[in-house]
C-alpha cells in the first residue's frame, strides 16, 4: 500500500522479523520506524491540503449582493434621469423669471406662483417616481426640491431689492419735496411719518413675492436702509443745494427787513398869539422851522382879533391879551 503522496508504507520493513539480525538490533530498527513514521505523519500532517468547503460555504452569501448591485444602480440612474427631466420642465420659467428680474421687472404675485410650482413639481415627481420605478427616490426627491428652492429664492432676493429700491427713491422724492415746500429741515416727527409709510407698502409688497419657504423677507435690511436716508437726506447733494439757496434767500431779505423800521422825532416848539380886542373877524398865523435840518424846531406866532368875546375854555369875560404856549412836535415814521 501507498499512502497519499505514494510513499511506500514502512509496515513491512518495521515489523517484519530480521533473521540475520540479533533481538537487540530488531528492537533499535523498531524504534527507528517509529521515528521515522512519526516524521512522516507530521510533514504529511503540515502539507497536506486543507478543506475549501468553509470558504466556499463563505463565498456563497456574496453572490446575492453582487447580483444586487447592478438592480440598485440602474434604480439610482433612472431615479437620475427623472430627476433632470422634472428640473427640464421648470427651467424655461424659471429663466423667464430670472430675466425678468435682471430688468428690473417685477413678476406680478410671484409669492403664489413659485409655491405653486415647486409643489406642483415635487408631486409630479411623487407620482412618476411610483409609478415607473415602484420607489420613491428619496434621495433626488430631497436633490430636487433642494434645486428648486434655491432658484426660487434667489429670484425673490431680486424681486426684492426691486421693491426696496422703488420705495427708496420715492421716500427721497417725498422728504425733498415736503423740504421744498416748507422751506425748512423737516422734523423728527415728519421723517417718522414717512420711514412708517415706506415700510408698511414694503411689508404688503414683499408678502405677495415671498413664497411659503421663505423665512427672513430681508425687511430689516431695507428699514436699516430707508432710516439711514431719512435721517440723512439733509446732506444729500439736493439737501444741501436746497439749505444753500434758503440762506442766500435769508440774506437778500435782510436789508429789506432792516429798512421797515419806526422811527419816532421829539421836535420842541414854541407859539406865541395875541389876542387884542375884536369879534374874531381877523386872523393871522405864521410857522417856521428853526435849528438843524435832521431835527428842526418850530416856532409859530398868530393874531386873532377875539377880545371881546368871553373865553369858555378858562371861564374868563375876556381872553387874555398876549398867549405864549410851549410846544412838542412827534413824528413818526415807518420805511
Amino acid at each position: 500500500a501507498a499512502d497519499r503522496r505514494g510513499l511506500p508504507t514502512f509496515d513491512r520493513f518495521c515489523m517484519a522479523p530480521t533473521p540475520t539480525v540479533g533481538r537487540r538490533i530488531g528492537g533499535r530498527t523498531r524504534w527507528l520506524c517509529l521515528g521515522l513514521a512519526a516524521a512522516a505523519v507530521t510533514w504529511v500532517t503540515r502539507h497536506e491540503p486543507r478543506s475549501w468547503a468553509p470558504r466556499a460555504l463563505a463565498a456563497a452569501p456574496a453572490e446575492p449582493a453582487a447580483a444586487a448591485a447592478p438592480v440598485a444602480t440602474e434604480a439610482t440612474s433612472k431615479c437620475e434621469e427623472l430627476l433632470a427631466e422634472h428640473m427640464g420642465t421648470v427651467r424655461s420659467r424659471i429663466a423667464g423669471w430670472e430675466k425678468a428680474s435682471s430688468e428690473g421687472r417685477s413678476v406680478l404675485r410671484y409669492g403664489k406662483q413659485a409655491s405653486q410650482l415647486l409643489n406642483r413639481t415635487l408631486s409630479s415627481f411623487e407620482e412618476d417616481a411610483r409609478n415607473k420605478l415602484k420607489d420613491g427616490c428619496d434621495v433626488e426627491r430631497q436633490a430636487l426640491e433642494q434645486q428648486l428652492q434655491k432658484q426660487l429664492y434667489s429670484i425673490f432676493l431680486e424681486q426684492r431689492s426691486i421693491v426696496e429700491q422703488v420705495l427708496y427713491t420715492r421716500l427721497k422724492k417725498d422728504l425733498l419735496r415736503r423740504m421744498r415746500r416748507k422751506k425748512r429741515e423737516l422734523s423728527v416727527k415728519e421723517k417718522l411719518k414717512l420711514l412708517h409709510q415706506a415700510m408698511a407698502d414694503y411689508d404688503d409688497q414683499v408678502a405677495e413675492l415671498c413664497p411659503f419657504f421663505v423665512a427672513n423677507p430681508e425687511r430689516d435690511r431695507a428699514e436699516r436702509r430707508l432710516s439711514e436716508l431719512q435721517w440723512a437726506i439733509a446732506d444729500t447733494p439736493e439737501g444741501k443745494e436746497m439749505k444753500q439757496r434758503w440762506k442766500m434767500d435769508r440774506l437778500r431779505r435782510a436789508p429789506t427787513r432792516q429798512s421797515r423800521d419806526i422811527a419816532i422825532s421829539l421836535s420842541p416848539g414854541m407859539r406865541l398869539m395875541l389876542r387884542p380886542s375884536g369879534l374874531g373877524n381877523f386872523q393871522l398865523f405864521s410857522r417856521r422851522k428853526v435849528g438843524p435840518t435832521n431835527n428842526p424846531n418850530e416856532v409859530a406866532f398868530g393874531i386873532h382879533n377875539d377880545g371881546k368875546v368871553i373865553d369858555v375854555y378858562n371861564d374868563q369875560p375876556h381872553p387874555p391879551l398876549i398867549k405864549f404856549q410851549p410846544t412838542i412836535a412827534i413824528e413818526l415814521s415807518a420805511s
